[in-house]
């Protein structure tokens, strides 16, 4: 059967709102991003286009398993050093980074959003979604998406992690927060059943299509460079190289990742559509708590902010090690 090319564009738009609904929403950066030609036009269009290139590249070189999504996440969150300039200069309304600078660089926002939030919240949790709701898993993710006490708990986490801070961005306004989550999950919800039928080829993009999404990013990190915050723009060379640095870092990772482990897990039950409507019914739930009681939620956010950058470094450290492990382990086999 021959998926419609309209639909196909419409399965690509539902991978680019669900990057946008796990980065943007549950961190609480774009409350009712849907109402604001800024939010349509400029924001999730910045999502999307990172997501599908990135995804797109990733199937073109057999480089799909989580190991490997998360080094090219790693790439999809530097997008936060020309484009915001938050990896230079800290959070958009901030006074400076967080934690302070290493050689020009906001190393609390650079381990928090390079090392956590876009690897998993943008790049990661999208495919995996993507993937439930259009029954077309990859091999190498059917141990992520089993439905056991194990994920379901890491699941939870995340939607409670969610709850907090997109009610932290919504300023305890229960009516705003519900609106920003409940309108982009209507959204998906519309897109889900205009592509019904989908799989993971139909967000692959062809030649063409690639082309024309690298030229959209060169020409968005070239506008957004000069005329977003510029500012913000580091003086000294530095920080630019080490920028360059890490990007040539994540391409080396991906390049050295080079087998994708196959496991076998068919016979175990996976996430559900069903499981999915009951994360977003706690979700909802969780807004509304947490939107009430702004006390809780200030010290659960703090918390949790603090704990990402330790996570970050945590799951970069695995993820590269387990690498080395393998090539080591492959190298003393052959």
């Amino acid at each position: 059967m021959v998926f419609p090319q309209l639909q196909r564009y419409l399965a690509i738009l539902l991978f680019g709102v669900l990057s946008m609904l796990f980065a943007e929403v549950f961190s609480g950066s774009s409350t009712l991003w849907f109402v604001t030609p800024w939010g349509v036009f400029l924001t999730l269009s910045l999502y999307l286009a990172h997501a599908v290139f990135f995804f797109t590249v990733a199937v073109g070189t057999n480089r799909t398993s989580p190991r490997q999504l998360y080094f090219f996440g790693m790439m999809f969150g530097l997008y936060e050093a020309l484009i915001t300039k938050v990896l230079w200069y800290g959070y958009p309304g901030s006074t400076g980074p967080t934690v302070g600078y290493f050689f020009g660089i906001a190393w609390g926002e650079f381990l928090t959003l390079v090392l956590f939030w876009h690897p998993i919240m943008s790049f990661l949790v999208p495919v995996f979604v993507y993937e439930i709701v259009s029954r077309d898993i990859i091999p190498s993710h059917q141990r992520f998406l089993q439905k056991n006490k194990t994920t379901m708990l890491v699941a939870l986490i995340l939607v409670l992690m969610g709850a907090v801070f997109q009610s932290n961005g919504a300023k305890y306004n229960v009516l705003i927060a519900l609106g920003s989550l409940g309108g982009t999950i209507l959204i998906i919800l519309v897109l889900h059943r205009l592509t019904l039928g989908k799989n993971l080829s139909s967000i692959v993009l062809g030649r063409r299509g690639l082309g024309s999404i690298v030229v959209f990013l060169i020409g968005l990190y070239t506008f957004s460079s000069v005329s977003f915050f510029p500012e913000r723009l580091p003086r000294s060379i530095l920080p630019y190289i080490l920028i360059f640095l890490c990007y040539l870092g994540a391409i080396g990772l991906v390049w050295l990742d080079r087998s994708t482990k196959t496991i076998n897990l068919e016979n175990n039950p996976m996430i559900s559509v069903q499981d999915l409507r009951v994360l977003v019914v706690i979700l909802l739930a969780a807004t509304i708590v947490f939107s009430l009681l702004p006390q809780l939620s200030i010290i659960i956010l703090t918390v949790l902010f603090v704990s990402l950058m330790g996570l970050g470094v945590v799951l970069f450290l695995w993820s590269f090690f387990s690498l080395m492990y393998q090539r080591i382990s492959s190298q003393a086999h052959s």
